[in-house]
């Protein structure tokens, strides 16, 4: 049996031996901090995306053997996919981002939705999670309703929440955690709340799946949506969604594909090549697994559970270093000053410099981070925060290390001193 390490420590300099970029003389120069935007890619991703496009870039699922090894490799994606998340590979559908699932989504449950019927969105989420109910509302004649945050931090408070549900809510739609807030909610509550109701509850996992693997099957949504660039693969959103909610959904895709489940909200296919790189995403926390607990027998959503768990203490370590210095200094943290109860992902504004200027200032001393809305326009006008300029970001991953950290610490010290 191999040897593991111990499993308290994440061993980071493994994992950064696991993404192309590490091996790069460029990497030296940088510590990145803007993995909410999108992580590195993982060596073996990358591999099966580089081996697709030379070897088997044709269209797929053909008699001749180039076509027949493209289709084997996009299943294998697929089903790699559906091992990871611990569900039935008929509940996903591939889509190009998380923002056109959710629109797609949005459209196909115009099926049911009427005049006096009610959706509820919250405030603090991503425009993709609430234009596209904006949009279906007014088609439809139903009635959007605002879960509003706290204006002072930014927080959700379940009472709200319970004031708004009624049994004209058909639909909630809400981020497992802001991209700016940074807050984990909790979703099982929000979830058994809609449910008593009678609501379908659609839970946008974007910002939460970088930090901690999805558990679906113990949520249990009605669907789960996440993209896997911002999960150390390729460009594409994946969206889980229930049999009994899939059911009452118009079929988004070509009318011959109506009776496969994973097809029925594909509006438009995305690349091949990406999907069939997917099965990568896989082999990662399968290595990661091997070297911290060695050889097991249990499901690839049981390891990538286990893993991203010892991922998220090493971020969360990194993140609680990052924090008490930032309470040193004269900036704002959106959210919890803490790191209880949030995610690895701190979005902060400066009384004295621009967030703009403050990501100027840290490109040159090799921090790669941004400033802006991030797509969470609404949430930061409820907070009295100029939308053009934003807020600086500074977002966490599994492969940055201490070493990044103090680095961006003395940046953010000298840059205030």
């Amino acid at each position: 049996m191999k040897s593991k390490v111990d499993q308290k420590n994440f061993d980071v300099n493994f994992a950064r031996r696991q993404f192309p970029f590490f091996k790069l003389d460029q990497s030296k120069q940088w510590s990145f901090f803007d993995n909410a935007g999108g992580t590195f890619a993982c060596s073996s991703v990358v591999d099966k995306l580089t081996r697709f496009y030379q070897a088997n870039k044709v269209q797929p699922y053909g008699d001749n053997a180039l076509a027949a090894a493209a289709g084997e490799q996009m299943d294998t994606g697929r089903s790699v996919i559906s091992e990871l998340l611990g569900v039935p590979k008929e509940t996903l559908t591939l889509g190009p981002s998380t923002t056109q699932n959710i629109n797609t989504l949005s459209i196909a449950c115009m099926a049911f939705l009427k005049m006096g019927d009610e959706i509820i969105v919250s405030e603090q989420d991503h425009e993709a999670n609430i234009g596209a109910w904006e949009r279906v509302a007014q088609k439809t004649g139903a009635t959007l309703h605002f879960w509003r945050i706290n204006a002072e931090d930014g927080e959700l408070e379940l009472a709200q929440f319970e004031k708004l549900l009624n049994k004209r809510t058909k639909i909630v739609c809400v981020t497992h955690s802001s991209n700016i807030i940074g807050t984990v909610n909790p979703i099982q509550e929000i979830i058994r709340l809609g449910h008593n109701f009678g609501a379908k509850v659609i839970i946008d996992g974007v910002s939460y799946a970088p930090h901690r693997w999805p558990d679906i099957s113990s949520a249990e949504p009605d669907a789960y949506c996440f993209s896997t660039y911002k999960t150390f693969g390729t460009h594409l959103g994946i969206m889980y969604i229930a049999p009994d909610f899939m059911d009452q959904l118009a079929p988004q895709c070509h009318f011959f594909n109506i009776d496969n489940p994973w097809a029925r909200l594909d509006a438009a296919g995305p690349d091949h090549a990406l999907i069939a790189a997917l099965s990568g995403i896989g082999d990662f926390f399968q290595t990661l697994y091997d070297h911290h607990f060695g050889y097991s027998d249990e499901s690839l959503n049981h390891k990538a559970s286990k893993v991203s768990s010892i991922m998220n203490q090493h971020e969360l370590s990194l993140c609680k270093i990052l924090i008490k210095a930032l309470n040193q200094l004269p900036l704002r943290i959106i959210g919890k000053s803490s790191i209880k109860g949030r995610e690895a992902n701190i979005s902060l504004i400066s009384s004295t410099h621009s967030s703009s200027l403050l990501a100027s200032l840290l490109a040159k001393k090799g921090i790669a981070a941004k400033n802006g809305h991030f797509y969470a326009y609404r949430v930061l006008k409820a907070l009295g925060i100029d939308t053009n300029d934003g807020v600086l970001r500074l977002s966490f991953a599994h492969y940055n290390s201490e070493e990044d950290t103090m680095r961006l610490i003395d940046a953010l010290t000298t840059i205030f001193r």
